[in-house]
């Protein structure tokens, strides 16, 4: 959905300008603002993702308002309204970071054009992303499902706000848990419930990294387990002893099967090592720790069973692309 806002002192125009919106799949107006104090609040609670704006609000400059919008909401497509047009508005406009210039009456089939674009492209984003995961989970690629799901949180920390963000969210887990194929409804709602999705952690993108990587984690062990029941012991066995060191001979014993035919079954369904899986695993709860504590590097390698700090991030960096000292900045930038 394209939630829009109109920034306009007109009754007529501002009655003309919703019905036309009605009109027009997916597209909600969620705002009339008549003044730039008015448009700048309700941007702040509605964030809308389109915003028209007239270019004379009274004695205000609708220039200025646009580009006030710009720099506080860059990610909003703000497009200007006039019922007159010269080169010198045109130039302000574009300076100010303004999508279009648009002269008025405005047509129902230029407005229809634009916002229809807006939330195709919107959708084509979300739902490529979207499609890459699930192929992901389907050939048993865990380390590359782990990484387009970032990939896709990131895209929505860009176009979604906080309720669409937790919506899209919670659309996307349980599609996930619909790939298992042995989870009846129920089940679904019960790992719903068992992972759900908080406020706190919507709102922080490290947090929601996490929080998916959690489901796609239940979701591979709930495929594995379907065909290899005894894979489930070895499972708990490893998220019980995160955080000591786990040998692969442990692993077998607690599953009932030898070394090699416990390898071949992570290749299958993870395509990656045992190895490979706990130190993800690890890492997964590293990051955790990271985020929600004030815990130093050295401290949090250790507690995760890594006898060396120096070997922690040597791992981190392997797996993360980073060190545990970069992702560090980065949760502060976050914040």
């Amino acid at each position: 959905m394209v939630q829009v806002m109109l920034v306009n002192q007109e009754f007529l125009f501002q009655n003309a300008f919703r019905k036309m919106v009605d009109d027009i799949n997916e597209c909600q107006l969620v705002g009339v603002a008549e003044s730039g104090v008015e448009a700048m609040d309700m941007m702040s609670r509605l964030r809308p993702k389109v915003v028209f704006a007239d270019v004379l609000l009274g004695l205000e400059n609708g220039i200025q308002l646009c580009a006030k919008i710009k720099e506080k909401f860059p990610d909003t497509m703000v497009y200007l309204l006039s019922n007159y047009c010269n080169f010198n508005l045109i130039r302000e406009s574009m300076q100010a970071g303004i999508a279009d210039f648009l002269l008025k009456p405005l047509s129902r089939c230029k407005l229809s054009t634009l916002l229809t674009e807006c939330y195709q492209e919107k959708i084509t984003i979300a739902d490529s992303m979207e499609e890459e995961l699930f192929t992901a989970v389907e050939k048993r690629d865990y380390q590359k499902a782990c990484t387009t799901s970032n990939q896709l949180i990131d895209r929505m920390f860009v176009n979604d706000d906080t309720d669409q963000r937790k919506q899209n969210l919670e659309a996307v887990a349980e599609a996930l848990f619909r790939l298992v194929p042995v989870l009846d409804q129920e089940q679904i709602r019960y790992y719903l419930k068992k992972y759900e999705l908080t406020t706190k952690t919507v709102n922080k993108k490290p947090l929601c990294y996490l929080w998916l990587t959690q489901i796609i984690t239940s979701v591979f062990r709930q495929l594995c387990i379907v065909k290899y029941t005894h894979m489930n012991q070895a499972f708990q066995y490893i998220e019980k002893n995160l955080r000591e060191e786990i040998s692969l001979t442990e692993l077998s014993e607690q599953a009932g099967i030898s070394n090699g035919y416990l390898s071949r079954i992570f290749k299958k369904y993870y395509h990656i090592s045992v190895v490979d899986y706990i130190h993800l695993r690890k890492l997964h709860m590293a990051k955790y720790y990271m985020i929600s504590t004030e815990m130093n590097i050295s401290d949090i390698a250790f507690m995760m069973g890594y006898s060396e700090a120096g070997y922690f991030c040597k791992i981190f960096k392997k797996y993360e692309g980073m060190t545990p000292s970069a992702y560090l900045n980065l949760i502060v930038k976050e914040k």
